[in-house]
């Protein structure tokens, strides 16, 4: 039997009030969205449900209220992601807020939660270094038992019991990711999932997913890497020793082998040393590649043993309450790095191997500062990626993002064809998406398109000249006393825009170098008069509402760059995502400085390259954006 939209509507009222208060009320299109995500779910129709819903519409309460009505009414679990750090402490601050609505959170592990007892991050603290498992440090009996009644007040420790029991549990992409796929870190003594799988998936800002998924599984190797391969083959060569003198009288080693994979540390040398050598080659060719991949993992599975027994011996000494010296610490920190870095490897050849060493692609990068030399390997093949470690995680997803881009270029990006239900109806394995209508008046906020002077490869430097000149203009003419940003798709152009500025306007400009410089800028912008922020990484991620922006300059369409050997090879395989990711930059771009009903931001897009941009893919942008473009 159908579940009616009137009973899902009861209930959704019902749970609000309990639970975020009578004098709640609904944003426009709010409730409705929430409804139409419930009942698809309830009565089994789409397994990949979107939204695209303007800044705004509340994405993250239609998560939050539809998660909680689907644990309280229908005893369905599920998760909810997010993209970021900011992003969750958004979520955070709503659950400490309202704190009866049940649900839960989880930071992530390394370098989010540190330990009160050794100041380290929790992979390395002091009960994992004794090994007691998560059951035992949610165990008042074995806490007492052990000794560790830090766990009682241990922030991490108590997050992480709260997200395995609650119905409802917010946590990052990465962290997701990682626990759901990799089974050493995520069972208990019998082997069951300590994070199982659950009905539904939640996707805050849905539109980062195959990025997200694609830097998680893209391993990086440099050479400082086998110093620590090879401390833990010289601590196997101690351990192999130690048994052979503690053997029985044969003179047999008893188990020593089992971890010896080689003789001498100049064997291990040089089959690293031959992987190395071989992805150092740009030229050569992907099946040798994958090879020295199939290799190397197989010189890191040779260790497992060596961690194990580290592991064991660091728990025996830590437990007994025997002396741990600097060595021993030093040595559990390096198996507790190789397990991560094995599994990271391990992740990725097995989706090489499941898509085709054809999609594997390789970048040598060497670095300014030192000329260190570091390769990089990713899968192409994206959206059998996010099919296979988050699709396949749960039968329900829910995707939402204020930009989703044109619909078919991200189902094909997103490997929607994968993930059906045979049992269905071909249309009810096909995606749905609902496009929430934004509410806001956007009188006051014209988007002025400049068709003049392209900023393509070819025609920048004199089409720079001439924007350089308009865009002081604008600073010092109409916002003369009022903050703004220019996108200025790179730091290249960002750095010349400041250099060549008329002094009054240099000293309003914020220009930043990196994500660290610029998280500073957009500080020191929220607390200064007139600032301007200058840079090529505006247009997502920042949150300026009301006189923190009052006008947004977009130098150049931010086009990935076909320079970028991923760009290349994805433009080949979903060549609808180039087009629809480039608007989808820019309609985040423009969002910027509208962020509330009654805000508003004038808008000023420069690039005469974004016409043909926008007439491509004029679907997937919103009526009401469309209505405010002005072409000069």
């Amino acid at each position: 039997m159908l579940t009616s939209k009137e009973q899902i509507e009861s209930y959704v009222e019902q749970w609000t009030q309990e639970k975020i208060g009578k004098e709640f009320e609904f944003r426009p299109h709010q409730k409705e969205t929430i409804i139409n995500v419930i009942e698809n779910i309830l009565n089994h129709k789409h397994r990949n449900y979107i939204i695209e819903a303007p800044t705004g519409s509340g994405k993250s309460l239609i998560n939050i209220i539809s998660a909680g009505v689907l644990a309280d009414f229908y005893e369905m679990d599920s998760y909810i992601l997010v993209s970021d750090l900011f992003l969750w402490e958004q979520y955070e601050n709503f659950l400490k807020k309202y704190k009866n609505t049940g649900i839960a959170s989880l930071k992530g592990q390394t370098g989010n939660y540190l330990c009160g007892i050794n100041g380290e991050d929790m992979k390395n603290a002091d009960c994992r270094m004794a090994g007691l498992s998560w059951a035992a440090l949610f165990n008042p009996k074995s806490i007492e038992k052990y000794g560790y009644d830090c766990a009682y007040s241990c922030e991490y420790v108590q997050a992480r019991k709260r997200a395995i029991k609650s119905r409802v549990c917010i946590m990052t992409y990465q962290l997701f990711l990682f626990v759901m796929n990799n089974p050493q870190f995520n069972s208990d003594s019998s082997g069951a999932p300590i994070f199982k799988e659950r009905d539904v998936l939640f996707c805050d800002e849905c539109h980062n997913i195959p990025n997200i998924v694609q830097m998680q599984y893209a391993p990086t190797i440099i050479e400082d890497n086998f110093e620590k391969i090879e401390a833990l083959f010289m601590h196997a060569t101690q351990l192999s020793a130690q048994l052979f003198n503690e053997n029985d009288d044969t003179g047999e080693r008893q188990g020593a082998d089992s971890m010896m994979l080689y003789s001498n540390s100049a064997d291990l040398r040089k089959d690293l040393e031959k992987c190395w050598h071989t992805w150092i080659l740009d030229e050569s060719r992907k099946d040798e590649d994958y090879t020295c991949i199939s290799d190397y993992l197989k010189i890191l599975e040779s260790f497992k043993d060596v961690c194990t027994k580290i592991k064991s011996d660091m728990s025996m000494k830590k437990l007994e309450r025997l002396n741990v010296t600097k060595e021993d610490i030093k040595l559990f920190k390096i198996a507790s790095w190789y397990e991560n870095y094995m599994c990271h490897w391990h992740d990725f050849n097995t989706a090489i191997t499941i898509t085709g060493p054809e999609y594997l692609l390789k970048d040598i990068n060497i670095a300014n500062d030192d000329k260190h030399v570091s390769v990089s390997f990713k899968c192409t093949k994206e959206d059998y990626l996010v099919y296979m470690f988050l699709l396949q995680r749960s039968k329900y997803k829910v995707f939402c993002s204020a930009t989703i881009g044109g619909k078919v270029a991200y189902d094909e990006n997103m490997g929607f064809r994968y993930d059906k239900d045979m049992d269905k109806p071909e249309e009810l394995n096909e995606s749905k998406m609902e496009v929430v209508p934004s509410s806001f008046d956007f009188s006051k906020s014209p988007i002025h398109f400049l068709n003049k002077f392209k900023m393509s490869f070819k025609e920048r430097d004199i089409s720079f000249r001439h924007l350089k000149n308009v865009i002081y203009s604008i600073c010092n003419t109409k916002f003369k006393d009022q903050k703004g940003m220019i996108q200025t798709g790179s730091y290249y152009f960002a750095e010349q825009l400041y250099n060549d500025a008329p002094m009054e306007i240099k000293q309003r400009m914020l220009v930043y170098n990196g994500s660290r410089e610029k998280n500073s800028m957009v500080a020191i912008h929220k607390m200064s008069p007139d600032t301007i922020l200058v840079g090529p990484t505006l247009n997502t991620g920042v949150d300026l509402p009301g006189d923190e922006c009052r006008f947004i300059i977009i130098l150049k369409v931010p086009f990935p760059s076909m320079a970028d050997k991923l760009v290349k090879e994805k433009l080949k395989l979903f060549p609808l995502w180039y087009n629809s990711s480039t608007s989808n930059e820019i309609i985040q771009g423009i969002g910027r400085g509208v962020r509330y009903d009654g805000d508003w931001c004038v808008t000023y897009i420069l690039d005469a390259c974004f016409w043909n941009l926008y007439l491509s893919t004029k679907d997937q942008y919103p009526k009401e954006l469309q209505d405010r473009i002005n072409v000069i």
